[in-house]
């Protein structure tokens, strides 16, 4: 539904809200990188500096999702994200980073892409710095999961973007990818060690992933009920189309609706 439905005819002009939770991860996010432009640039925030620009983050970011929440929970929402800022700033990475361990590294918008055999990959590290040889991609996980398959996937996703980025080596064993994320109360460290053999499996799986979004995009301007439904109704709970794909019925009744539809058009 993503990368195939664009007319608002189809979505009913409905939009899915993300959780203030979500929101105040995204300031987080959003205030830790601004922090980290500011070290590269020789200034070093102080940690009231920085409570100041995470509340008028949040602030920014609730104004822009016309989102208003009562004072008491804004202020939990940043006593949770000040902890976390704090405590990601005495991780190891980032006291390397404030003490000058580390003379050649960069903070990276993950927003910019990079072309790969014929498409535009998304999938920049938020810090790279280099250790004798290696070059390390760091992705920061604001609400992390316990490292799968998809999760691999992407961390290696980083590798092959860097690969083709100016300025960066473009042979896969001269890097190293740390992800640190948020989980179970702390924040963890999941190194991952980086052949070109990865990397190119990582790739072929892109390039597949691509060409079913194109598919899919192909297949919805003829038959929009042609896009297949989920297999499980776990799979619709974290879903962020689940208000305009399912609206107010379940997945077996959505599926019979479908089948039912697909019926009458044979007709």
């Amino acid at each position: 539904m993503t990368y195939g439905l664009r007319n608002e005819v189809y979505f009913g002009g409905k939009t899915t809200l993300t959780s203030t939770w979500d929101l105040m991860l995204r300031s987080l996010k959003a205030t830790v990188v601004e922090q980290l432009e500011a070290l590269r640039s020789g200034v070093e925030w102080t940690q009231s500096v920085a409570r100041i620009a995470l509340r008028q983050r949040l602030k920014e970011v609730l104004g822009d999702h016309r989102r208003t929440i009562e004072h008491p929970r804004f202020e939990a929402l940043l006593l949770f994200a000040n902890h976390r800022m704090q405590l990601l700033w005495r991780s190891d990475v980032f006291v390397g980073l404030t003490q000058g361990k580390h003379t050649q590294w960069s903070v990276l918008n993950r927003l910019e892409s990079e072309r790969v055999g014929g498409f535009d990959l998304f999938a920049s590290p938020d810090i790279v710095f280099r250790i004798q040889k290696k070059w390390h991609l760091v992705r920061l996980d604001m609400q992390a999961r316990k490292m799968n398959h998809s999760e691999r996937l992407e961390a290696y996703a980083m590798v092959l973007w860097s690969m083709n980025r100016d300025g960066l080596p473009s042979v896969a064993d001269q890097f190293h990818i740390q992800t640190i994320g948020w989980r179970k109360g702390a924040w963890r460290v999941h190194p991952l060690s980086v052949s070109s053999q990865e990397v190119a499996v990582a790739r072929t799986l892109i390039e597949s992933d691509v060409a079913a979004m194109e598919a899919c995009a192909n297949a919805v301007r003829y038959a929009p009920l042609s896009l297949p439904l989920a297999a499980n109704e776990s799979t619709c709970t974290t879903c962020r189309m689940k208000p305009t794909c399912l609206e107010e019925s379940t997945l077996e009744e959505k599926k019979r609706e479908r089948i039912n539809a697909l019926a009458l058009e044979a007709q």
